[in-house]
């Protein structure tokens, strides 16, 4: 999050470059195609069932229909960007809090999925404040959404393809 944050003024001056040069759209288009491949790559090595299949090409689905309400073209890249936050946050408590289900727990963690689209949520919007206060960015809500969204789309399929994977071998042999 230090890196985004600190990044916040600087990465004005990229956007304008490529904007000048007409090369912003491409580029993020390549962005994109990029971490589609990158995906691709690591569902290929870890074997997906036809339900995780369908999970994501779910979830991809709703990728592109949330790419398709945001009308600022590098606004696109908060969905890769919170999405990661999210995914960050999502596995940086599961390795805390293995056993999510226990009752013993406190509630939020019992929850991984929904404490990592609540800390992603924050630092998206943590991002925004930021952009709030240098002279070359401004604050948005709707980007703040659109963070969140990021983060929580993605949060969520992680943790149903996490269930798939717990439960259908069971049922499978069972």
């Amino acid at each position: 999050m230090l890196a985004i944050y600190a990044s916040a003024y600087f990465n004005q001056f990229l956007l304008d470059a490529l904007r000048t040069r007409g090369a912003l759209a491409p580029t993020i288009g390549g962005v994109f195609v990029v971490a589609a491949a990158a995906v691709l790559a690591y569902l290929v090595r870890s074997r997906p069932g036809p339900w995780e299949v369908a999970l994501l090409f779910a979830g991809a689905g709703a990728y592109l229909l949330l790419l398709r309400h945001l009308d600022i073209i590098q606004e696109r890249i908060h969905l890769l960007e919170y999405g990661a936050v999210g995914g960050l946050f999502y596995g940086a408590l599961l390795a805390r809090w293995p056993d999510a289900t226990a009752a013993a727990r406190p509630p939020w963690q019992r929850a991984p999925a929904l404490a990592a689209i609540l800390l992603a949520t924050a630092a998206g919007w943590g991002d925004e404040l930021v952009q709030g206060l240098l002279p070359n960015r401004h604050y948005d809500l709707r980007d703040v959404l659109t963070n969140a969204e990021a983060a929580a789309l993605l949060v969520l399929v992680l943790a149903v393809r996490r269930r798939l994977r717990a439960t259908l071998p069971a049922r499978a042999s069972g």
